[in-house]
């Protein structure tokens, strides 16, 4: 299994590998017993840090209305994973771009915007936990789920009323914006994670010399187990990077935030074409759905769904559209069997750069598994390189995008690994795609009327385990190979890397 390896050096220190790379020489169990109780006594510790010196001071019917809610949500298994609550402040929730700025803004219409933010995060979650609750346990908070709704957005602007006033608000606030990594110590320590390094570093250089043989064959030559189906997106326009960043940075943090409709906009002027080969029906890009109990997707509904998110470049904000598509399942013969299993997708992420240029694709599995980067040549001035761990995978440059033109991708068989990446007019005779919103995947509608997550609480998806999570443990990434929730992807094996880091491509690159 290969991923892009590199040491994360996110905007704000991540958690380390207390080991590093050394190996003690340790003889007995007890050693290893005691670092994991010392490890787990160590996130107690943060627990006191959750309440406020104010907290008795807040207006009582909220503070005891979200507790109650968090309690509800907990135990009926529907808390909404894809943003990190900040902990003392429960009407707030944080991604890592959101999370880099704290401590770094000085303007109070920044600081008032960047908390506004984080309440639109928590609401929109809130939402969808409102949305995917039994309607048991809904009716025991409130007469109907728009009551309850209301409710929340009323006590989030009562909290937040009762604590902007405070002169040690921000002070006490923003050392606790922080969004955990994807990495546990404790599976690293009892798998003796150092062993399991040199062996990771060899299967990366030997599945990458795989990936760069695709990249580096004639495109005629690329061998076709089925026969290719191309996927085309909506008809329409759209509007295109410049000038939705140009309209919607007009914002205290001057950081593009565009309105829903704009994210449809560009999210339809960018759409990608597939250029799937179509063996077996695992094969087909559809739309999700529940079947009773069960996640399947359907391959005669062909859809693509899209996301925004930020990242960060010289200092400079970067404005990005994630596509996600999926698939039924990881299957055939070119796939490794402890790959094997039900439902297995990609995502390509678009980053555009503040004038609203396309400087940069990459792509991952939606597991985090084999990421991918695609920069734009002329902006690179050099890669990072590094001796172990790895030097990012890049096998190819960006294409130039003529007018008209959408980014394509080659994907094979079975594994759904992107072969090539292209630069294509939409053909008219492909296959026509629905371009749907993200959000959808967090409150999929059921046949009982209600929605339900894809995601569980741990933002995985929900039967899409595989054998690798037993051998793979070591890596410290729990239920390895699972298909994830946004703002879940580990994407390195060693060293501990995230796609969603703010600084994911300076630690890559060195950029003009």
């Amino acid at each position: 299994m290969e991923r892009s390896t590199v040491l994360n050096k996110n905007l704000k220190a991540s958690p380390r590998n207390p080991l590093g790379t050394r190996v003690c020489g340790c003889s007995s169990l007890s050693a290893l017993f005691s670092v994991l109780l010392i490890l787990s006594l160590a996130g107690c510790g943060t627990l006191s840090a959750t309440r406020v010196p104010w907290e008795t001071e807040r207006p009582d019917g909220c503070r005891a209305f979200f507790e109650r809610l968090d309690a509800v949500v907990l135990e009926r298994g529907v808390h909404n994973a894809a943003d990190a609550p900040v902990p003392g402040f429960p009407y707030l929730r944080a991604n890592r771009f959101v999370a880099s700025l704290a401590g770094g803004l000085s303007e109070p219409a920044a600081k008032t915007d960047w908390v506004q933010w984080m309440r639109e995060l928590d609401l929109e979650a809130r939402n969808r936990e409102i949305a995917t609750l039994p309607d048991v346990a809904a009716r025991t908070l409130a007469a109907s789920r728009e009551e309850l709704a209301r409710r929340v957005a009323a006590c989030s602007q009562s909290l937040y009323d009762a604590d902007r006033v405070r002169p040690d608000f921000y002070d006490e606030l923003t050392p606790r914006v922080e969004v955990p990594d994807e990495y546990s110590n404790a599976l690293r320590i009892a798998g003796l994670y150092p062993l399991v390094t040199i062996p990771e570093y060899k299967i990366t250089e030997r599945v990458r010399e795989r990936f760069r043989a695709w990249y580096e064959m004639p495109y005629e030559k690329l061998p076709v187990e089925g026969r290719l189906r191309f996927y085309r997106p909506p008809q329409g326009t759209g509007r295109d990077a410049r000038e939705v960043i140009a309209a919607s940075r007009h914002n205290p943090l001057n950081i593009p935030r565009p309105s829903a409709s704009e994210a449809r906009e560009l999210a339809v002027h960018y759409a990608p074409v597939i250029i799937q080969d179509e063996a077996a029906p695992y094969d087909r890009v559809g739309r999700i759905t529940w079947k009773g109990d069960e996640l399947t997707v359907d391959g005669d509904k062909p859809a693509v769904y899209y996301y925004l998110s930020h990242a960060r470049v010289k200092g400079e904000p970067v404005l990005q559209i994630n596509y996600a598509f999926w698939y039924p399942a990881w299957a055939g013969d070119r796939a490794p069997s402890i790959e094997h299993g039900r439902l297995d997708g990609l995502t390509l992420r678009l980053s555009f750069e503040p004038g609203g240029r396309l400087f940069m694709i990459d792509l991952m599995n939606n597991c985090g598994c084999y990421h991918v980067f695609i920069p734009a040549k002329d902006r690179v001035l050099r890669t990072i390189q590094r001796y172990y761990p790895n030097d990012p995978f890049a096998p190819q440059g960006l294409p130039e995008m003529a007018a008209g033109q959408s980014p394509a991708v080659r994907i094979i068989s079975g594994w759904h690994q992107v072969q090539r990446l292209l630069a294509l007019a939409p053909p008219p005779e492909g296959t026509p795609y629905e371009l749907l919103p993200y959000e959808m995947l967090e409150a999929l509608p059921r046949g009982d009327g209600r929605g339900a997550s894809i995601f569980d609480a741990e933002g995985i998806a929900k039967g899409s385990g595989r054998v690798e999570r037993f051998i793979f443990f070591p890596t410290g990434i729990p239920s390895i190979g699972s298909m994830r929730q946004r703002g879940h992807h580990a994407i390195t094996l060693s060293g501990r890397t995230l796609f969603d880091e703010p600084g994911l491509f300076e630690h890559y690159f060195v950029f003009r």
